[in-house]
């Protein structure tokens, strides 16, 4: 390869990364690394199962440690709704560790104009990343879910389920419109 096809070659390259990164579109998720402790998320029905503390910070100071303890209630954790436009890509990025069970997600969830779920288990549509009994040690990890026609809002979501029991941290949550 000659230095002109070399320099061509790293240009085309450097605009593929650059078209990239403006492609994606930080939305202001508030408080992801829950040094604020609760502010700008929702716990409505959390059954006090999400609490901030000291021990689960991957980064910071503080971070989300859900406890759940029972076999018939979940926790519920969502922060702040953005605007969704369908067929657009949204994805979350945050850190996790499980310390027991693996009964918990992080969801991305959908809402129409009258403010209904348009990712349900009956639909067979959501967009979950369900932690595992291997998810021990702390791990960077993202889950995206496209806007279903109708979509109108997009929401993040942490939730454990009611069938079962597990204990989690997490921290350092962002969200983007891709």
């Amino acid at each position: 390869m000659n230095l002109k096809s070399f320099f061509l070659t790293g240009c085309v390259a450097g605009a593929v990364s650059l078209s990239s990164a403006r492609a994606e579109k930080p939305l202001a998720l508030a408080n992801g690394d829950f040094e604020q402790q609760l502010t700008g998320w929702t716990a409505t029905s959390d059954n006090g199962m999400s609490a901030v503390v000291a021990d689960a910070a991957h980064t910071g100071k503080l971070g989300l440690r859900v406890t759940d303890t029972s076999d018939t209630l979940g926790s519920s954790l969502a922060a702040a709704k953005f605007p969704a436009a369908p067929g657009k890509t949204y994805e979350v990025r945050f850190a996790s560790r499980l310390i027991k069970g693996n009964a918990i997600g992080v969801y991305v969830r959908f809402y129409n104009a009258k403010g209904e779920f348009l990712n349900t288990l009956e639909k067979k549509n959501q967009n979950i990343l369900r932690m595992t009994t291997k998810d021990t040690e702390w791990k960077e990890r993202s889950l995206k879910g496209v806007a279903p026609e109708g979509a109108v809002q997009v929401e993040v979501w942490i939730h454990s389920f009611t069938k079962g029991q597990v204990t989690a941290d997490f921290d350092g949550f962002t969200f983007f419109e891709l």
